[in-house]
């Protein structure tokens, strides 16, 4: 059976990937972080940053009480931007996608260059226009022209995966590939058999109306 990426990462259930629950976050310098579960090693614990919080989760995140507050740290060689840890956890910032390989904490989260792979049994690739609505392990997009009822959500927007082998161009920042919700992005997926949110990304890049995220 092949897990999802995002539920690998963040260890929450299937409907805070989603957004129906409340996830395991950190929240700081205006960012909200969230948990990811190393299966390797990661970098050293660097400078003290601040504190940050972390937002409680009863009543499925909604109305909760405030949070606990947290000493927050850099990460030896990472840029805040991405990722930061406090004393327990590792937290990573929206819109980078560590299942691609050339993300600096890919290795220290999936263990393996080759890893995650989701391409088992896959159908032919489509290609689809929108608007990218939230970025994080996984990737929301509202299409630009209605999508067939077994891609969309009930809000008809599309969630898409990414793998180790998905092609992301268009989209650096800081030697990193970073997608901000509101990005124009075209996108060619396909869909794979097992337990994924939404089709698997083949290639991802600016929409050519678009500008880059």
């Amino acid at each position: 059976m092949v897990v999802t990426g995002a539920l690998f990462l963040t260890g929450v259930l299937a409907t805070a990937a989603l957004g129906d629950s409340c996830e395991e976050a950190l929240e700081w310098s205006g960012t909200r972080y969230v948990a990811v579960t190393p299966a390797g090693t990661i970098p050293a614990r660097g400078a003290r940053l601040g504190e940050g919080e972390l937002p409680d989760c009863t009543a499925g995140g909604r109305c909760a009480p405030p949070g606990e507050t947290v000493a927050v740290f850099r990460l030896a060689g990472i840029d805040p931007a991405i990722a930061v840890t406090t004393r327990d956890d590792l937290y990573l910032a929206p819109g980078t996608f560590p299942a691609l390989p050339d993300h600096p904490l890919h290795d220290a989260l999936f263990g393996s260059p080759a890893s995650p792979s989701y391409r088992e049994h896959c159908r032919e690739p489509f290609r689809f226009s929108g608007e990218a609505t939230q970025a994080g392990f996984i990737l929301r997009v509202d299409p630009d022209e209605p999508a067939p009822d077994e891609l969309a959500s009930d809000d008809g927007q599309v969630w898409v995966e990414l793998d180790a082998r998905s092609v992301v161009e268009g989209f650096d920042r800081n030697g990193i590939v970073t997608v901000d919700a509101g990005a124009r992005v075209d996108v060619t997926a396909r869909l794979c058999e097992g337990e994924l949110a939404g089709p698997l990304v083949d290639r991802l890049e600016p929409a050519a109306s678009g500008q880059e995220g």
